[in-house]
């Protein structure tokens, strides 16, 4: 590439080089990979805690990094169904303030996927599966929104967090029973940023699917817009740890999962970080969706997720519909896409708003911002060329378009937001 100019970074007392990128509003920063410690390739020890057993689902520390000199582990649920034959595996990561999760492993096991679920931010269960303890072998704990990027890289939580992520992985290859060509990864909410910045760090993973949490944080009309009050320079550290440093130049196999008013996650940064990997990505946005780890994991709630989890490990299944013409500002109200699906799609609805997307508080019991309610718009559907045409009322100003398979399965377009003429 020429007329490159590399800069200088601090981050947390570790120098990145900086070059330019293909964002003109973000930075290309040297591979996460690069930084981290090799072990995160090697297959950790691991101990039984069988007190902690959940039925088939085996209860497990593993060593994780030391920290300030400390030796760590992470509590984890693992679980392997009966087979004859090696089978694929998830690498399961939770949100903020959660935990390790045996039922979030059930569900996988039910489906003939090993997984594991491993505690990030040094918790651990009774012997009940409940509640989150704390034991004495947790690394640093989650600070904020990267609020402690001023630490060396070694002692900030993320390093941790993706470091453990990537020794589930080691560990899961390690095993016997388990394919390691067919291991996966998902996440929600904070475990979305993770296991979509995993997914540009870790070539291991053969898909990610990433439910909520996305890349460019900082451009987030949610919770995490506020990144940017916090000065150029601290912004300029947190990038450091937005995942679509690590994965816009990635090839990954992706699923992109969010609902269209989530508080947290605004719908504008899952289409951004789509539009980015689309040509080897699918998105879904569910309307209405509710934020957590239940409704991010629920079969009956997000079947997508699991529908390309088989689509990759078991190719007898049909995929998810894929949009090859998006519909574009260019293009203003009058709305046209192309698509390609192996399931009938028998379904295509608009949703719109009248406003710019604007996230703010519906009112005074609303616990997060978000935006205005969506409507929806009834569009023509021409089967035979697999083309759906609609024109927006003149008072739309922001719209994305769902396709529906006769599975239920829901494939979303990029989101549009036109200029208010």
């Amino acid at each position: 590439m020429k007329g490159i100019q590399k800069k200088v970074l601090i981050v947390g007392g570790i120098i990145i080089f900086i070059a330019g990128s293909v964002f003109a509003d973000s930075e290309e920063v040297q591979p996460l990979v690069e930084l981290l410690s090799p072990q995160v390739f090697e297959t950790p020890d691991m101990y039984e805690e069988s007190a902690k057993d959940q039925g088939d689902i085996k209860a497990i520390f593993y060593d994780t990094l030391d920290y300030k000199g400390k030796p760590t582990r992470a509590f984890a649920y693992l679980g392997i169904p009966e087979s004859d034959q090696p089978v694929p595996a998830m690498v399961l990561v939770h949100g903020g303030g959660g935990k390790a999760f045996h039922e979030w492993v059930k569900i996988w096991n039910d489906r003939g996927y090993a997984a594991i679920s491993m505690s990030l931010e040094g918790r651990m269960p009774n012997d009940q599966g409940t509640g989150k303890l704390t034991h004495e072998y947790s690394g640093p704990s989650r600070i904020g929104q990267f609020d402690d990027v001023d630490k060396p890289l070694e002692e900030q939580w993320m390093y941790h967090a993706v470091a453990d992520i990537m020794l589930a992985n080691s560990l899961l290859m390690s095993l016997p029973e388990i394919d390691a060509d067919r291991i996966g990864v998902t996440g929600i909410s904070w475990g979305g940023i993770l296991s979509s910045l995993v997914s540009g760090v870790d070539a291991r993973f053969k898909c990610a699917m990433p439910v909520y949490g996305a890349g460019f944080l900082y451009e987030s009309k949610g919770h995490f817009g506020s990144l940017n009050k916090q000065g150029p320079e601290l912004l300029a550290k947190k990038k450091f740890w937005d995942p679509a440093r690590q994965f816009s130049s990635g090839s990954m196999p992706t699923l992109w999962v969010n609902g269209d008013s989530d508080g947290h996650f605004s719908v504008n940064i899952t289409s951004r970080s789509f539009e980015v990997t689309q040509d080897h990505a699918y998105m879904t946005i569910h309307p209405k969706m509710r934020h957590g780890h239940s409704p991010g994991w629920k079969p009956e709630e997000v079947p997508e997720i699991y529908a390309f989890a088989d689509q990759i490990f078991k190719k007898e299944t049909a995929q998810l519909g894929k949009i090859i013409q998006q519909p574009n500002v260019k293009n203003g109200r009058n709305i046209q896409l192309t698509y390609q699906s192996e399931s009938e799609i028998v379904e295509a609805t608009v949703y719109y708003l009248n406003e710019p997307l604007t996230y703010k508080k519906l009112n005074e019991k609303s616990k997060h911002s978000g935006p205005g309610l969506w409507l929806e718009l009834s569009v023509e559907l021409d089967k035979e060329k697999n083309v759906v045409k609609a024109e927006l009322p003149s008072s739309a100003l922001t719209y994305y378009v769902n396709l529906k398979d006769k599975r239920g399965h829901l494939i979303s377009s990029v989101l549009v937001q036109l200029n208010d003429e």
